[in-house]
């Protein structure tokens, strides 16, 4: 039987935990055969507007900077990771809300997957958190890619992970 490749989002914006998150995404694509959809979000400041947003108000050479942006991050990742060469990228640059647009992107996706930037607390209220909404409102898993300095020491899929078994005492 012959099964047609999947789709993983991932929401790329430059950053660390985005290329964490994109990293990721490659990998899991890599050994699933699904292809990657790496979207970058731009929201305009100006824009107070309920969608449809657009990319006018980034004007031409900002669109040009974003779409730029975005090739640059996906073409690092796949330089510096081996065994990605095979993996189809779609690089979109959409307008809008990034929590929103994830998560309305990754509807027919197998998987939405995003970098954590870290926050916590007061900043993470006052600013929103695009992977808490992300992981609250899709309708797909939504991976969580913690920033680097918090990332599992083991990597790789379930299977290749082995857990040391600690002999129990009978002490408390």
């Amino acid at each position: 039987m012959e099964t047609t490749p999947g789709r993983i989002v991932v929401g790329v914006d430059g950053s660390e935990p985005a290329a964490a998150a994109l990293r990721f995404a490659l990998g899991e694509a890599a050994r699933s055969g699904d292809e990657v959809d790496a979207i970058l979000v731009w929201a305009d400041p100006w824009v107070i507007t309920p969608p449809p947003h657009s990319l006018k108000g980034a004007g031409r050479d900002g669109v040009s900077r974003l779409r730029q942006r975005l090739t640059t991050a996906v073409h690092r990742v796949m330089r510096d990771e081996v065994g990605l060469e095979a993996v189809r990228v779609v690089e979109r640059v959409i307008a809008g809300d990034p929590a929103e647009v994830l998560v309305a992107e990754s509807a027919s996706a197998r998987m939405l997957v995003v970098g954590s930037t870290g926050m916590s607390g007061l900043r993470s209220w006052v600013l929103g958190s695009v992977s808490r909404h992300c992981a609250e409102h899709a309708r797909v898993p939504v991976v969580i890619v913690p920033p680097p300095e918090r990332a599992a020491v083991a990597v790789g899929p379930v299977e290749e992970v082995v857990e040391e078994t600690l002999p129990f005492s009978g002490t408390a």
